[in-house]
């Protein structure tokens, strides 16, 4: 009923121009703001299916990362047979994540401090040496785990527990390291990370050891902040890490490939929202809404506030660049930056090329300067609605 609505309207205003306006001039008008519509609802539709697709990318991206039956995507897969055959000794083992102490994108870096815990047999597996279960500071060298795609900066025993039977140790660690991730900026400034840290024993293979994740105990403290975000969630778990080589492990074969267990902890963040949305663009829609006003002006002064309304919007992409790293891919801050010039640019030759093509015909120029004007700015309004109301909606 709606829709039947909607274009009874359309009629009703079509047929109103047709008394105000010759039929010829109003039929000219439509089938201009027809290709119009066309050319704008395409570019509509690719930035949705784009974006639509980059944060499916992403959310599988992390599925796979957070799932210990999945390999991940875009790296090694694991090597699922030797695990099956492997019958390794388990450590239970947890994090605590107490600060995050930088945190760049434009970097690709992030530092932190936190506590990691472990308890084990001693009698079965020999995870750490004694001599540096000692209270106080340990060599990194020293460190019975490594951070993947990461270092470790300090560590230090905090603790160290073994009962009377020696069946059964515990060692508390507190670690400073930095990881060095790639962000995907795709999705900024409604960009939302998982930032994930990842222990790995420097000694043994998964046919010795694995890790079991000591879920109950593993959190994030309350201080942890990072600028221009909200925490969300964290996740903690052990899954199995293949590297393409033996390390020329002279007891394998050389075509046999190195796995690992790998404890994973995983903390989400997130953007604010809407408010950080328009905070980033409020001087692209200034721009754009400078474009806009060119239909109101003068004719002396069209070109001037086009021109003006241009640079304004270039001024604007460079702003946003530098918040970002170089990447190959496109980011919703481009899109939207590039939707803003286009949409300028169309203004632009409506007010130079049409209305020149127009200038004998006031009739025409008059009805495809305000069909332009309302097709364009629903175009820039719906854009600048749908894009951050669909990002919002997949991070709740």
């Amino acid at each position: 009923m709606a829709l039947l609505s909607c274009i009874s309207v359309v009629f009703k205003i079509f047929n109103l121009y047709l008394v105000v306006f010759s039929k010829t001039n109003v039929l000219k008008a439509s089938l201009i703001g027809l290709v119009q519509v066309v050319i704008l609802s395409a570019i509509y539709i690719y930035c949705h299916s784009y974006i639509k697709q980059v944060i499916v990318d992403n959310q599988n991206k992390n599925e796979a990362i957070l799932s210990p039956i999945k390999d991940d995507l875009g790296l090694t897969k694991i090597d699922w047979a030797q695990v099956k055959h492997s019958t390794p000794q388990k450590v239970t083992a947890g994090i605590y994540l107490d600060r995050i102490e930088d945190f760049d994108i434009v970097r690709s870096k992030w530092s932190y401090e936190f506590y990691a815990w472990f308890k084990w047999d001693p009698k079965k597996i020999n995870f750490i040496d004694i001599k540096d279960s000692l209270s106080g500071a340990i060599g990194t060298q020293n460190s019975p785990v490594k951070i993947v795609d990461g270092s470790i900066d300090h560590i230090e025993t905090h603790s160290f527990y073994l009962n009377a039977k020696g069946d059964s140790a515990y060692i508390l660690f507190h670690i400073t390291g930095a990881t060095t991730k790639f962000f995907d900026v795709s999705q900024y400034p409604l960009d939302n990370y998982m930032l994930t840290l990842q222990l790995e024993d420097v000694k043994y293979h998964i046919n010795k050891l694995v890790f079991v994740a000591d879920s109950a105990n593993s959190n994030v403290s309350s201080r942890v902040s990072v600028n221009g975000f909200e925490k969300d969630s964290n996740f903690i778990l052990s899954k199995p890490h293949t590297i393409k080589s033996s390390l020329g492990d002279p007891h394998v074969s050389s075509k046999t490939p190195n796995t690992y267990s790998q404890l994973r902890f995983a903390l989400y963040i997130k953007r604010g929202g809407l408010g950080i949305y328009f905070k980033v663009f409020v001087t692209l829609f200034i721009a754009a809404l400078l474009g806009f006003f060119s239909f109101f002006a003068a004719d002396s002064d069209k070109i001037r506030v086009v021109v003006g309304s241009l640079f304004f919007a270039a001024a604007t992409l460079n702003i946003i660049i530098s918040r970002i790293p170089s990447t190959a891919g496109i980011s919703i801050a481009e899109i939207v930056n590039d939707v803003s010039l286009v949409t300028i640019l169309l203004i632009a030759a409506r007010e130079t090329l049409l209305s020149y093509l127009f200038r004998k015909n006031h009739e025409l120029n008059f009805l495809n300067k305000w069909i332009t004007f309302t097709i364009l700015f629903v175009f820039y309004l719906s854009i600048n609605i749908s894009i951050p109301i669909m990002c919002i909606s997949v991070q709740k």
